[in-house]
């Protein structure tokens, strides 16, 4: 999997859960409840933990575009091993500061559904291949990289 995300040649987002963030070229991201203190301390040791902003995707709700490493309580958009997952804090930010977009981590699934006028976007599993392509101001694609024949 590492080898196939280094080979895109592309800036990698990371969404929270990543393992092995040493290994990965281009790589920044923000935590999930899984990283563990020696992937925290690379990241901010390496300027790779993106604290506040990235591009024009804010991690603390300060723009119209949004990630997180969890989905909102509620949303269609967290699956694990078949049974809905969501955080009741990201629902109420979403509530308070109304997102246009809002992409997350911690899911199987790549889905995309409104919640509560916000489009709330699931990015899927990296270790299933399932990666979204981004390209500035909320516009993306799903992608999977086990399908992808340029590489």
């Amino acid at each position: 999997m590492i080898e196939r995300l280094n080979s895109l040649n592309k800036p990698i987002l990371g969404l929270g859960d990543v393992e092995c963030p040493q290994r990965l070229k281009n790589f920044r991201g923000i935590l999930g409840e899984m990283d563990n203190i020696t992937a925290m301390k690379y990241m901010e040791n390496h300027s790779l933990l993106v604290k506040e902003r990235i591009l024009d995707l804010s991690v603390d709700f300060s723009t119209p575009l949004v990630i997180s490493h969890l989905p909102p309580l509620g949303s269609s958009t967290g699956m694990i091993y078949g049974v809905m997952v969501g955080s009741k804090s990201v629902r109420a930010r979403i509530l308070a500061h109304k997102p246009r977009l809002l992409f997350h981590g911690h899911s199987e699934v790549q889905s995309v559904a409104d919640f509560h006028g916000s489009t709330v976007v699931s990015i899927g599993s990296t270790l299933m291949g399932y990666v979204i392509e981004y390209f500035g101001n909320g516009k993306f694609q799903f992608t999977n990289i086990y399908e992808m024949t340029n590489l």
